[in-house]
């Protein structure tokens, strides 16, 4: 399965809020910048902490995960892939092809919320998040 990411820069609290009405969205789950552990914290401003760190929700069937960057973004360029695995080895594998000729953008590694996650943009200019479920 892979998942559409769409990333805002401050203001994925009101998308959520639209598509929620738009596509009568049931189910979302949103964790916010405030919300991830204090040694994370250090690493963003306080103008961060209602920026949404993850969110999900289903839309039409399909699941969409949303969040905001600190780092801007480019309308109509907002969406990367994530791509939710089982096996850490499967993720790894999967991460050293996409960064052939490409850009890390996070190493592998684990967080606070997965045993093993990392970001790459491949030579194409796609962004993948592999995360281990």
């Amino acid at each position: 399965m892979i998942i559409p990411f769409v990333n805002f820069s401050g203001q994925a609290n009101d998308a959520i809020a639209f598509y929620e009405t738009v596509f009568e969205v049931k189910d979302k789950q949103v964790s916010y910048f405030k919300d991830m552990p204090e040694e994370m914290k250090q690493h963003f401003s306080h103008d961060t902490d209602n920026y949404v760190m993850h969110a999900e929700m289903t839309v039409n069937g399909t699941k969409v995960w949303i969040g905001d960057t600190t780092e801007g973004v480019i309308s109509g360029e907002m969406v990367s892939l994530s791509v939710p695995m089982t096996e850490q080895e499967e993720i790894r594998k999967t991460f050293d092809r996409l960064k052939e000729d490409g850009e890390v953008l996070m190493e592998l590694a684990q967080t606070f919320y997965s045993p093993l996650f990392g970001s790459v943009k491949d030579k194409f200019g796609v962004i993948w998040h592999l995360i281990c479920q």
